[in-house]
């Protein structure tokens, strides 16, 4: 597992969670429009991670391609990014087991929230032996 598509209208911000990501190990993919993102979710069966900017600046919002991709994959892991939503917004519309990281955020914070929805190890981060 480690398939992600990253949805971000702006650049920088998409550059700095693909990067991030990249360094965790994770296969990532980066658009920047809603159409390359029904795109990529149509034609990638093994996309197994949605990373979507809330607000992407066009008619869709990160909530309308999360429940396109559960239509399509219903298990896809899904983290919302946003500075401008809510986590009241996310509560009501986003979709069921889902994640929501409010900008700005470090890039440990967004990775944590990633991986966990994954279920895979970040190779940064040590894990205690007991």
């Amino acid at each position: 597992m480690g398939n992600i598509l990253v949805v971000e209208d702006d650049l920088a911000v998409g550059e700095v969670i693909c990067d991030t990501l990249r360094d965790r190990g994770l296969n990532v993919q980066c658009v920047r429009t809603e159409e390359q993102a029904y795109a990529r979710i149509t034609s990638f069966p093994g996309l197994d991670g949605l990373v979507l900017d809330v607000n992407l600046g066009g008619g869709a919002t990160g909530f309308d391609i999360a429940r396109f991709a559960r239509q399509v994959m219903p298990d896809i892991a899904v983290v919302y990014v946003s500075g401008n939503s809510s986590p009241t917004a996310f509560k009501a519309f986003g979709v069921p087991d889902s994640e929501f990281v409010e900008k700005p955020f470090t890039p440990d914070d967004l990775a944590v929230a990633v991986t966990s929805r994954l279920d895979v190890h970040d190779p940064r981060v040590s894990v205690p032996l007991v």
